[in-house]
């Protein structure tokens, strides 16, 4: 036995092959209805984005058995298979082109998705993977032992799926990305015709090849070896160029990688960047817990020129976030990576600083009602790092409490030198009695029934004591229980001070109504809106004069309504 007999396959071995290529490269309806079925459901699984959905065409898909008739052909000389295998192969190609384009046309809201990216813009590496799927489809064909769905698997991926998204792209007018897609199946066609005729010829499939010429071989491949090598060419330069692209957006990654982790609990979701007459264009958009200043982005934006060698313009587009812990905020959590992690043990000094004051100060807030902590910055001041904290509180915070923190926080980061700034807004908290100022508060689940009905009593009480008043006011009234005494706060404007007289006899009077003892506290604000008929207060004053344009308003606020939108 000759030692290349192994590889030679039996004469009714390929007799079945034969008849199953000529069969399979058939132009009839049964190849057609399954074209346009496979070219659905890759064009399905391409618009959702589902591989498995893909995959499924793959196993429907006709068009790769037509390949393998013109290989027989081509390398038999068997023209009446050759035509009937072109014929074929080419009005299934243009019929999956078109079923995709009438898919993409019909189908609502048509976005692009990572799986019709993937096939827009081919290279060397697609290349190879037709090589491979070439062969492998090929040797299965020969090769009794393998599986007869394997061809259907290896190969379909490399023909329907980018002849769909090649339809998809046209019906959207993505002309540069649908011509990608059909770059990418004849790569793939052109592959698998090579491989597959040298695949065939090695198991003795040609018969005489021997007997052929040179010169008949060139005809018969000469074409496809030429634009084989043009096909390759293309694809290696648009590798490069990928090549060259993935360095760029590396060190752009890098750099912005490098920027973000200076700010607290920031971090890139995603980046995009492309080169322009002789500019590149960046956007980035992080998540962070703090806006992102223009001065920063200015900063990023020259360090970036510098490091790609170009003019650059940066665009972040940021996300408001914040990770909660059982402290607050930590900044510890990254995205997941390749060894399944997402805790980050090495930070940046500067975030480790805002970390763990940030747990101080919401220690120290969260204990102390009325203090809301919403913000912590680490800043530099004439060459010192400062702790800058924004917070929204219901009342003053006193220089006291400032030093107390401040001295928590040196003790924490292990620097006595450290000041604390804080930026306070106020807010006002207000229920069916009015403004409730957060020290005279009651905590009404803490008094007996008893002790909220006196309150309630109270209350009344004294809003009756001031109606009438032509001089004096009540605006605001707050009430508590302290020390087995009923306490209340009374806000009073007018064009006079309310007398500590007037507040013994007042406590008199209410304290004999109550049965109860009493403590008043009068809060005199003289201020007071003068009017013709007399003095009022100045939101009943209000009250009434908006009561007499009320319609007018309405009409006047909907219109600048509409010129604002």
């Amino acid at each position: 036995m000759k030692k290349n007999d192994r590889f030679q396959v039996s004469p009714e071995r390929f007799r079945i092959i034969y008849q199953e290529v000529k069969e399979g490269s058939e132009p009839g309806l049964r190849f057609y209805i399954l074209v346009a079925v496979s070219t659905l459901i890759a064009g399905l699984g391409l618009v959702t984005n589902s591989t498995a959905v893909v995959i499924g065409a793959m196993l429907v898909a006709p068009l790769m058995t037509p390949i393998f008739g013109m290989t027989l052909a081509l390398i038999r000389g068997n023209t009446e298979l050759l035509g009937k295998s072109i014929r074929a192969e080419v009005v299934g190609v243009v019929a999956s082109v078109f079923m995709g384009f009438i898919l993409g046309s019909l189908a609502p809201m048509v976005e692009a998705t990572p799986e019709m990216l993937a096939r827009t813009e081919p290279n060397l590496f697609d290349l190879m993977v037709a090589i491979l799927a070439g062969f492998a489809g090929s040797y299965a064909m020969v090769d009794e032992k393998i599986s007869p769905a394997l061809p259907g698997v290896a190969i379909a991926t490399a023909i329907v799926p980018p002849l769909a998204n090649c339809g998809l792209c046209f019906s959207l007018g993505a002309y540069v990305g649908g011509i990608g897609s059909f770059l990418l199946f004849f790569a793939n066609f052109l592959s698998i015709l090579l491989v597959a005729s040298i695949t065939f010829s090695v198991f003795g499939l040609a018969r005489h090849f021997e007997s052929i010429s040179k010169i008949d071989i060139i005809k018969r491949f000469g074409l496809v070896v030429v634009s084989f090598l043009i096909v390759a060419g293309f694809l290696t330069n648009a590798l490069f160029k990928i090549a060259r692209e993935n360095k760029i957006e590396s060190k752009i990654r890098t750099l912005l990688s490098e920027e973000l982790s200076a700010m607290p609990v920031t971090g890139l979701e995603k980046l995009m960047h492309e080169e322009e007459d002789g500019k590149m264009y960046v956007l980035a958009n992080i998540h962070s817990s703090s806006i992102v200043s223009p001065r920063q982005v200015k900063r990023i934006e020259s360090r970036m020129a510098e490091s790609v060698g170009m003019p650059t313009e940066l665009i972040i587009r940021s996300v408001m976030s914040r990770d909660i812990s059982s402290v607050g905020s930590t900044n510890k959590i990254v995205a997941n990576d390749l060894d399944g992690s997402f805790i980050s043990v090495k930070l940046h000094p500067k975030v480790e600083m805002t970390r763990i004051a940030e747990k101080v100060i919401r220690e120290y807030t969260s204990s102390h009602f009325g203090i809301i902590l919403l913000n912590v910055e680490v800043v530099e001041l004439m060459g010192k790092q400062d702790i800058f904290a924004s917070v929204i509180s219901s009342r003053e915070i006193s220089e006291t409490e400032i030093s107390h923190l401040e001295k928590s926080l040196g003790q924490a980061l292990n620097n006595s030198e450290i000041r604390l700034m804080v930026r306070l807004s106020k807010f006002e908290i207000y229920n069916n009695n009015g403004l409730l100022r957060h020290q005279w508060m009651p905590m009404e689940y803490l008094l007996t029934v008893e002790q909220r009905a006196v309150l309630a009593k109270g209350r009344s009480f004294l809003e009756n004591q001031f109606i009438g008043h032509e001089d004096v006011f009540l605006e605001n009234l707050n009430a508590s229980f302290v020390d087995g005494q009923y306490c209340f706060l009374i806000e009073l404007t007018g064009k006079r001070y309310f007398s500590d007289e007037e507040v013994r006899m007042l406590e008199k009077k209410m304290s004999e109504e109550t049965a109860n003892p009493v403590k008043i506290y009068a809060w005199s604000r003289p201020e007071i809106v003068a009017v013709s008929e007399g003095y009022a207060p100045y939101d009943e004053v209000t009250k009434a004069f908006f009561s007499k344009r009320k319609e007018i308003f309405k009409i006047e606020t909907e219109k600048l309504l509409e010129e604002i939108h």
